[in-house]
């Protein structure tokens, strides 16, 4: 049964009015980019409990957060939500930093290229070269890939174009993808979804599918690299995949574990009865449960050996010089 703390929160979201801004599909790029908030950073109380590093890549910031002492040989990439066109927020962060508590790991966030100024190849060519450059920072330490909504399927493509080569020869895959939300399909397409849209409070399709145009570029939006629903998972690593009943997404995620089933693919599927949209991040009960799989499914992914304070990853700048 879906908690009262759940239910009223999804009452709230809905009073809100935040999806109406996705009921229609005649969207302004130039209003999309000058209406767009400034991304959330690391609070004060997140960098005074974890060691919190950043730098700028090909003009983005990217974010380290790790234990100050005793940090796991693991590294997570966590690749934010928000349709590819919004930014970061607390919410993530605040679950980020839960994550890195929880299971000793550092984590390694961009703030990567966001729609409509810049595209799928954009922003894939950002990722590809971000993970490149973990890599060599410590070749030894094993890395997952994590995120939610657009950032969860930014994730399975970056790890299908990581298995195909996709140009970056010689990179090992990663050791576990952990996808909460993902849009796995721009299309918004699937005949489902337009019985679970009432019940949605979060996402409509006629703007996520005009978002998911701006994702795509000169793409095809069936191509995997933009989809990657329409890709196999063959030699993939083990996947977990959460989302909720109350969620258009879950259409897909459906699809892709039944494409796991038949492909024989290592994927576990975590469905929430009655949840919205990105539930693990929302500090629910439910949420609570899903946070404790994902800690455990990390830490099996990952070797017990442990590193000095800091952890493995991109060499950064100290917080303390952003200006």
């Amino acid at each position: 049964m879906t908690s009262l703390p759940a239910r009223l929160l999804g009452l709230a979201i809905r009073l809100s009015g935040r999806r109406r801004g996705l009921a229609e599909a005649d969207r302004d790029p130039e209003a999309a980019v000058a209406g767009r908030p400034r991304p959330a950073r690391p609070t004060p109380a997140m960098r005074r409990t974890l060691a919190v590093t950043w730098e700028i890549r090909d003009g983005f910031e990217v974010y380290r957060l790790a234990p100050r002492t005793g940090a796991r040989a693991g590294h997570v990439i966590y690749l934010h939500g928000g349709a590819y066109t919004s930014p970061i927020t607390r919410i993530h962060w605040r679950f980020i930093a839960r994550l890195v508590a929880a299971t000793g790991l550092t984590v390694t966030v961009p703030l990567y290229p966001l729609t409509p100024e810049h595209a799928c190849a954009d922003i894939c060519a950002f990722a590809l070269a971000l993970y490149r450059a973990c890599v060599e920072a410590d070749p030894a330490a094993p890395i997952a890939l994590m995120g939610d909504s657009a950032g969860g399927g930014l994730a399975l493509s970056l790890a299908m174009q990581l298995r195909d080569g996709a140009g970056q020869a010689e990179l090992p895959g990663p050791a576990g993808l952990v996808l909460i939300s993902p849009w796995l399909d721009v299309t918004t397409s699937d005949p489902s979804q337009a019985r679970i849209e009432p019940l949605d409070v979060m996402l409509m399709r006629p703007g996520v599918r005009t978002l998911g145009r701006w994702y795509a570029g000169d793409r095809d939006p069936t191509d995997e690299r933009v989809s990657p629903l329409f890709g196999t998972l063959r030699g993939l690593p083990p996947i977990e995949l959460f989302c909720g009943t109350h969620d258009i997404l879950v259409a897909d995620a459906r699809r892709l574990a039944a494409l796991a089933r038949a492909e024989e693919a290592p994927l576990a599927y975590r469905e929430e009865p009655g949840l919205m949209h990105v539930y693990p991040l929302l500090g629910l009960p439910e949420s609570r449960r899903a946070e404790d799989r994902i800690r455990a499914f990390l830490q099996e992914r990952m070797p017990a050996r442990t590193d000095g304070a800091g952890g493995a990853g991109v060499t950064v700048r100290g917080c303390a010089d952003r200006p």
